[in-house]
């Protein structure tokens, strides 16, 4: 499998109240596109999802003896 992202396009269509809010989301967390936007709220969504489901807000990690790595 490559390394490269695969992306795939899906087209949306917003309520112009929605594209209103997507707006000021954008320019909020100065993402460049509408698009962007969406993308962004899915990470967030997933984020908060696996922090529900684990108790973690990240995911597992490498325990190690004494706190160092070996």
């Amino acid at each position: 499998m490559s390394d490269e992202k695969m992306t795939c396009f899906h087209q949306i269509n917003l309520t112009d109240a929605e594209h209103a809010v997507f707006e000021r989301v954008r320019r909020a967390q100065g993402l460049d596109s509408v698009a962007d936007v969406v993308v962004w709220l899915a990470k967030v969504r997933l984020r908060k999802g696996v922090e529900h489901v684990t108790g973690r807000r990240r995911g597992p990690r490498l325990v190690t003896s004494g706190g160092k790595p070996q």
